[in-house]
């Protein structure tokens, strides 16, 4: 008889374990030598805020009292005493750390003038799995700025924070950042800055696409953008000045308002004005979780303090009525508010906050519609009577002079856009202050020129993704740097 042959499976088992064996050791590799990487930058990170603080510290103590004796902009090198004191301050944090890595500047940003230190630091993190694989050392570094001194740096009108994304859907790309849409009679009394780095080719960071649009100035003031202007119809003098620097989000330092602390005051969305009677109500400060919504011709007086959107936005259509009073006031009326309502006992913030995805915790528009009621003057610290949860009272000074803060997250992708904040209201809108919408767009129009710091102007100042105005409305945006957030004067900005 012919001999069977037969196979064998023994051995293979070993053979899988063998590959799963290397690639449980590469997945340790990852673990460990990256968790190394991390705690070194953290090192790293500890050591170059404290050196930004120590070079800043300087800076008042010397005569200009500046980081470089050469102004610029962009400033010269740092004064030799800075330079010292940062890398002291690395060499008592980071022993072994060479100070020939440590990189001390003067803060380019104009925003700064001269006050800013900025520290960087790089390191190669060695590896142990990963050489064995043929994996190099990770590299490590490390950005720290730190500014000391008032500056003048709210000077302008307007900061367009959008960089553009021109792989973006076309309605998000920043081509154009800043429009003018229609025919706008627009005056700005300060600087405008455009960060979009389109071309004309592409759009343009700025543009128009209407044929009666009208732009002017104020003394001294300039369009400053990153990439270019395409003008089409509208002509504008002087011209804007292009291929110009990035302006950093001036409020990025911020802290957004401790929403889990603060007192709830709406578990669900408030509705003013059900069905279809109007209400009249006296709301306090805090967390109203859905948002805020007005109806029919309801009103609502807001006493002084922070407004926490928490999901749902802030809607205020035709006929409704917003008004800010002080806390020792239960009413008002358009004839008597500019007296009721004064810069000495008076403010609020609407914080405009939530998710990207569906429902009621999901971030939704600030809106003030055409033909409606809105007068508040932005927030006062002084005068602020926020309650955390547990009773206790709450302000916080640096939100000083916001008006309106939608969150920077959930930030702009490719897929996600923020939702609009829409501003138009008419002659019966008086709004003073900054609003600040770093990931999204804001949108004026309809009749809301001619309202704000006085009967004519607007006094309010944007920092915002984007930028629109529409329609064939006058807009006058008056500068008036004590009426607008203030930056911060000392400490660590980056």
């Amino acid at each position: 008889m012919p001999r069977r042959q037969t196979s064998s499976e023994s051995g293979q088992v070993l053979i899988i374990f063998a590959f799963a064996f290397i690639a449980i050791i590469m997945t340790l590799a990852l673990l460990f030598d990256g968790a190394r990487g991390l705690v070194l930058r953290r090192q790293m990170q500890d050591a170059s805020d404290a050196a930004a603080l120590a070079g800043a510290n300087l800076i008042q103590g010397l005569s200009p009292h500046a980081c470089s004796a050469t102004f610029g902009p962009p400033p010269g090198a740092p004064v030799a005493s800075i330079v010292a004191a940062a890398k002291a301050s690395v060499a008592a944090n980071l022993p072994d750390y060479p100070q020939a890595n440590v990189l001390v500047t003067c803060t380019p940003d104009a925003w700064v003038a001269n006050l800013g230190v900025t520290v960087t630091l790089n390191a190669a993190s060695p590896t142990f799995f990963g050489s064995i694989f043929g994996g190099g050392p990770l590299d490590v570094a490390t950005n720290s700025t730190a500014v000391n001194g008032n500056t003048n740096a709210n000077n302008y009108s307007v900061v367009m924070l959008n960089p553009s994304n021109l792989s973006w859907p076309q309605a998000q790309r920043g081509c154009p950042s800043f429009l003018l849409s229609g025919g706008p009679t627009v005056r700005f009394d300060s600087a405008i800055y455009i960060d979009s780095t389109c071309t004309a080719a592409n759009g343009g960071a700025m543009s128009t696409n209407g044929n009666s649009a009208s732009l002017t100035q104020g003394p001294g003031a300039v369009i400053r953008i990153v990439g270019e202007y395409k003008p089409q119809a509208l002509t504008i003098t002087p011209a804007p000045l292009e291929h110009q620097s990035v302006k950093p989000d001036p409020l990025a330092w911020l802290s957004a308002p401790p929403v889990s602390s603060l007192w709830v005051r709406s578990n669900n969305k408030l509705i003013i004005g059900q069905g279809q009677s109007s209400s009249t109500v006296i709301l306090e400060p805090g967390v109203y979780k859905g948002g805020i919504q007005l109806k029919n011709q309801s009103i609502a007086y807001l006493r002084p303090g922070i407004y926490v959107m928490d999901g749902g936005g802030f809607q205020l259509g035709a006929g409704q009525k917003v008004y800010a009073i002080p806390a020792n006031k239960s009413n008002t009326t358009d004839a008597t508010w500019a007296t009721d309502c004064l810069p000495s006992n008076c403010g609020i913030l609407i914080y405009n906050t939530g998710t990207s995805g569906n429902g009621a915790s999901a971030m939704s528009n600030v809106s003030v519609g055409a033909q409606s009621t809105f007068k508040v003057r932005s927030y006062n610290p002084s005068f602020d009577t926020t309650k955390l949860a547990n009773g206790q009272a709450y302000h916080n000074d640096t939100y000083k002079n916001l008006l309106i803060w939608q969150s920077k997250s959930p930030a702009p992708t490719s897929s996600y856009v923020q939702p609009v904040m829409s501003l138009s209201g008419g002659g019966n809108v008086f709004m003073v202050g900054t609003i600040y919408a770093p990931s999204a767009k804001i949108q004026m129009g309809g009749n809301s020129g001619g309202s704000g710091g006085d009967t004519i102007d607007l006094t309010l100042q944007f920092i915002t993704w984007d930028l629109e105005l529409y329609g064939n409305s006058n807009f006058y945006f008056r500068y008036s740097a004590e009426l607008f957030a203030t930056l911060l004067s000392y400490g660590l900005i980056e």
